[in-house]
């Protein structure tokens, strides 16, 4: 059983990896970027709330960059629960996917992950960039995933888990290394930077920082299970 849970996710990642040979490609996975992003917003709404703080608005952009505002909180975390909240959230969605929870579930998870987000764009209309095209991505977005947690059959629903599982980890990992070479070579308004103008740290630290944590959790909670698995044949 594990066995064949670990292929789909192998299937998910090798066909993520393919796709970026793919000319045009990013047309195709245009949506799951956006849905990355979502869950990337919504993981510093998320740490505001459990550090004490408010969110408050939230956006999309079109090129698949976000924006949420938020209101008191442990900035520390807030500002690294994006990147590290993405990569997290994804390999949590693998290793449930692994251990047997019905992908079913996981997709219905998925959707209301993005749902609840919806209200902090609508809130944001006039505050933050890009909420009007969160919204009229989200829904949509939220819709399809509520749609495949219905409609498809059990194989198809563990193929479709699995690639949306790699991406948000891939996708997050890939963040973070635009992260460091922006951290390295510019000053670019980022979290990092919001950091290094909270601690007087370099923000290339803080964005070292969070890809070791990202290599961390992506080798505890999918490389060496996967492994595991394979290597038993179970």
């Amino acid at each position: 059983m594990k066995a064949n849970i670990t292929r789909s996710i192998l299937i998910g990642a090798l066909l993520t990896i393919a796709l970026s040979f793919v000319p045009y490609a990013q047309f195709l996975t245009y949506p799951v970027r956006l849905f990355v992003t979502f869950i990337h917003e919504g993981g510093h709404a998320l740490a505001a709330l459990l550090t004490g703080g408010l969110p408050v608005a939230l956006g999309v952009s079109p090129d698949a960059s976000g924006v949420t505002l938020t209101h008191g909180g442990i900035g520390a975390v807030v500002n690294a629960s994006g990147y590290l909240g993405a990569t997290l959230y994804g390999a949590l969605i693998l290793a449930a996917l692994r251990r047997g929870m019905a992908p079913k579930k996981l997709l219905t998870v998925m959707a209301a992950s993005v749902a609840l987000t919806l209200p902090l764009a609508f809130f944001g209309l006039v505050a933050a960039p890009g909420a009007f095209f969160a919204l009229v991505t989200g829904i949509p977005i939220a819709g399809l995933l509520f749609l495949a947690a219905s409609k498809l059959g059990r194989p198809n629903q563990e193929l479709l888990v699995g690639f949306l599982g790699v991406q948000c980890v891939l996708n997050a990992f890939f963040d973070l290394r635009t992260l460091f070479l922006l951290s390295a070579q510019t000053n670019a308004h980022t979290d990092a930077q919001n950091m290094q103008q909270a601690t007087l740290i370099p923000a290339i630290v803080w964005a070292s920082l969070w890809m070791l944590s990202a290599v961390a959790i992506l080798l505890g909670l999918v490389v060496r299970p996967m492994l595991s698995d394979l290597k038993s044949g179970r």
